[in-house]
């Protein structure tokens, strides 16, 4: 939690003795507050562990960014059983049946008909 944030620059030229004044009393006043909230956290740990509370977790940072580093280093390599092939391509067939449509709307006209070749 400790966030250091720095006042702006201020050019040379544009200090007066306030501004001076000012930025010293501002730098204290962040040191003050570092110090109050390290105070405040050891006083929270020590009401916690009076009350007989389990400690603060310390919780680590995100790995997300690691994360695509840790992948399994299998380059080009695929899974057993999952190459692409045909499953009909040892399929032997040994006879051709023309099947008939079992309804023929009147009226229509046969114009002939091929089938694909497998």
């Amino acid at each position: 939690m400790k966030r250091t944030s720095k006042p702006p620059t201020i050019i040379k030229d544009e200090k007066s003795p306030i501004v001076l004044q000012l930025s010293t009393f501002i730098e204290h006043q962040g040191v003050i507050i570092l110090q109050q909230a390290e105070q405040i956290q050891q006083l929270k740990d020590e009401i916690a562990r009076l009350k007989n509370q389990p400690p603060r977790p310390k919780i680590k940072p995100s790995r997300l960014e690691n994360k695509t580093d840790n992948k399994k280093k299998r380059k080009g390599k695929k899974r057993p059983g999952s190459k692409k092939r045909k499953k009909t391509a040892k399929l032997k067939i040994h006879d051709t049946i023309p099947i008939p449509p079992d309804h023929i709307p009147e009226g229509s006209v046969f114009k002939g008909s091929r089938m694909a070749a497998i």
